[in-house]
């Protein structure tokens, strides 16, 4: 990911540290110096120190007294909470979409499917996802729920974490959530809530089986 500084520079230093934890490049324990980072950006401390203090909220660090910001530790209990919390709230946000969506709407979300579809098949883990990110960020409002969706949104980086240790088994997984997706639009096509709602929970079981067992193995090297 290529650092690019525009006028919300805070959330870009976010973004930009927030990416190499998510994809393991900063890994957990590991210190975030606001002096190098300040350095090696060409920005100020005081922009680093606030980005850390929203990589802290979005729960990839933790800023500890004597010690500053270390990346957060990602444990099976985390990982727990992070999805029973994450899949509640998105079945809510399908259901409401499957009611609530207007044609350009689900133009939109099928253009997104159908590159996630696209990049499935090219086994490009970083496309796909920020495809994946980019329809998440459309139907988050179908929450209708301000305080649901910033809940949402500062869970995102953590989800996306959690992810990578799934899609990194390769082709397959990212095929299969592309297919449950599109079992997702047919639902709401039909306007059908429930069933829209019941994809995403299987989604949520199935994408958190994986990612247990994942960490597992991760931790086990």
């Amino acid at each position: 990911m290529t650092f690019i500084p525009n006028d919300s520079l805070t959330e870009q230093i976010a973004q930009y540290l927030g990416h190499q934890i998510i994809t393991g490049h900063l890994k957990a324990g590991d210190r975030i110096q606001e002096l190098r980072i300040a350095g090696e950006l060409n920005v100020s401390r005081g922009s680093v120190r606030e980005a850390l203090l929203i990589l802290e909220r979005r729960h990839l660090i933790q800023i500890l007294p004597r010690r500053g910001a270390v990346v957060a530790e990602m444990t099976e209990y985390e990982l727990k909470s992070l999805y029973e919390l994450w899949f509640l709230l998105l079945k809510q946000v399908a259901f409401n979409a499957a009611t609530m969506w207007a044609d350009e709407d689900l133009e939109q979300f099928l253009g997104l499917i159908k590159e996630m579809g696209e990049f499935a098949e090219k086994n490009d883990l970083e496309k796909f996802y920020d495809a994946l990110s980019k329809f998440l960020s459309l139907i988050y409002p179908f929450a209708n729920n301000p305080f649901m969706v910033q809940v949402l949104e500062d869970l995102l980086p953590s989800g996306k974490r959690a992810a990578y240790l799934v899609f990194r088994r390769g082709k397959s997984e990212l095929t299969r959530l592309y297919e449950s997706f599109m079992q997702i639009m047919d639902y709401m096509y039909k306007r059908d809530a429930q069933g829209a709602a019941a994809v995403v929970e299987h989604i949520g079981h199935q994408q958190y089986e994986l990612a247990l067992k994942a960490l597992r193995g991760r931790d086990a090297q």
